[in-house]
């Protein structure tokens, strides 16, 4: 039986969740509005002071946790669209992250990356699927129905130039 896990996570924290390498970067939304782009329109995602934004790595590279910060960082606080692809498209197998928002996000690795509307499911490898991480007052809690061993690292989530 799965055991969720309570971790704190403050507005101005990221946290990265990683098994085998591959991992997850988290920060809370602040109640900010987002725009999806698709090809046909564009959508306006408002989200809870407490929800979160996930960035997912699709590959295991140890240098991608700067560029999800400054990612995450460009999404909430300089309002940066995010676009959605159609099912099919060649970009699709090239992407390096992707991500989710909302006060729920499941892992799922047999999603197609970067074409899924639905926030609240985020491509993942197969490492981190069937995670699911849920907003909660003050952080976040992970349920993992297979235990695996995730590590959890704490940074500040800002931009450094």
């Amino acid at each position: 039986m799965a055991e969720n896990l309570f971790i704190s996570l403050g507005e101005k924290e990221i946290l990265f969740l990683s098994h085998n390498e591959y991992f997850l970067g988290v920060v809370k939304s602040l109640g900010k509005s987002f725009l999806l782009e698709t090809e046909k329109e564009e959508i306006i995602l408002g989200t809870g002071n407490e929800d979160i934004i996930c960035a997912s790595s699709l590959v295991n590279n140890e240098k991608l946790k700067p560029v999800m910060i400054s990612t995450l960082y460009s999404l909430r606080e300089l309002s940066f669209p995010l676009i959605i692809l159609n099912k099919g498209h060649p970009a699709s197998k090239r992407l390096k992250l992707v991500f989710g928002f909302g006060n729920r996000i499941i892992l799922d690795s047999c999603i197609e990356a970067g074409t899924h509307p639905d926030q609240h499911l985020l491509c993942s490898t197969e490492d981190l699927s069937g995670i699911t991480v849920v907003a909660k007052k003050g952080g976040i809690e992970i349920v993992d129905p297979f235990n695996r061993k995730i590590i959890i690292e704490r940074k500040i989530f800002e931009l450094k130039l």
